[in-house]
């Protein structure tokens, strides 16, 4: 770095005072004298000083802004800058949309403890905007592992949209294959474990579906029978049962019984039960709530 000392500078012009000083030449013989030729070279003298002088200080300038003082006071204000960025971009005061819609499958899903599920049915009785709520109690002494599979796809939004394809009156009321077929492609790759029978197939119960042993992924049934114990020995163990809304349950449409097709379902999802089977009842929302929500 360049490091100027003025003084020296000015010392330097008062030792050729012909050169640079104004003041001892108008005082002694002002500006005339060698026919004005030493006043002219007076005054240019002094012009060439005076810039000489400024480009120092520039120089000096330059010199001490480039500092270390400088460079912190930079990145701190670069700092400050960041932080307040961070914050601006970090808050949202948007409303939680659970709170106006009810559709938000996450709310209270961080409380292991809490295990009430919120249903909302539409297209109930095959009627188009006609709704219900259901609500579950999830029992996690009776099945574990299937408490934990439902928790998280109503955590993950699985359920909305979902079609009951297979009702049977006085029987089960089945759904659970995802309207997106990706979507479904991934979870029903991961099956998972079954959980001992501790409890009958009751009605108003809940109860993952099953091809065979250890063989559980997505899909699950109402059990709306009185007579469904005989699925006790069968291995179906129910989870969880309807604490309110039973009554809308019943009114899940059932008029195409067990027409649509499994396999199509998994493969072209809603679009091809939206076209065969319009009046088909589905889930609109699903969600974790409170007994105060109640």
């Amino acid at each position: 770095a360049m490091v100027v000392d003025i003084h020296a500078v000015l010392l330097d012009c008062n030792r050729h005072p012909q050169e640079g000083s104004m003041s001892t030449t108008m005082a002694g013989k002002g500006i005339k004298g060698n026919d004005g030729k030493a006043a002219r070279l007076s005054l240019t003298t002094q012009i060439l000083s005076i810039f000489v002088l400024a480009v120092f200080a520039v120089a000096a300038i330059k010199t001490l802004g480039s500092g270390k003082w400088h460079s912190k006071a930079a990145a701190h204000e670069e700092h400050q800058l960041t932080n307040l960025k961070i914050r601006e971009i970090v808050k949202d005061d948007s409303p939680p949309v659970a709170d106006k819609s009810g559709s938000s499958a996450v709310l209270h899903q961080d409380d292991p403890n809490n295990n009430l599920i919120e249903i909302t049915f539409s297209n109930l009785d095959g009627k188009e905007g006609s709704t219900g709520i259901v609500v579950l109690k999830l029992i996690p002494e009776w099945a574990p592992l299937g408490v934990e599979r439902f928790k998280e796809l109503t955590a993950a939004s699985f359920w909305e949209g979902c079609r009951a394809f297979r009702v049977i009156p006085n029987f089960v009321v089945q759904l659970g294959i995802n309207g997106d077929p990706s979507v479904q492609k991934t979870w029903r790759s991961q099956s998972f474990k079954d959980d001992p029978v501790k409890t009958t197939n009751a009605r108003g119960t809940i109860t993952f579906a099953t091809s065979g042993k250890d063989t559980r992924t997505t899909q699950i049934f109402f059990n709306i029978g009185k007579s469904n114990a005989y699925l006790d020995k069968q291995g179906f163990s129910p989870f969880g049962e309807v604490i309110k809304g039973m009554d809308v349950i019943d009114r899940i449409y059932s008029e195409y019984r067990e027409k649509p097709n499994q396999g199509l379902i998994q493969n072209k999802g809603n679009s091809y039960l939206e076209k065969e089977f319009p009046k088909l009842s589905f889930i609109k929302s699903a969600r974790f709530v409170t007994e105060a929500d109640i």
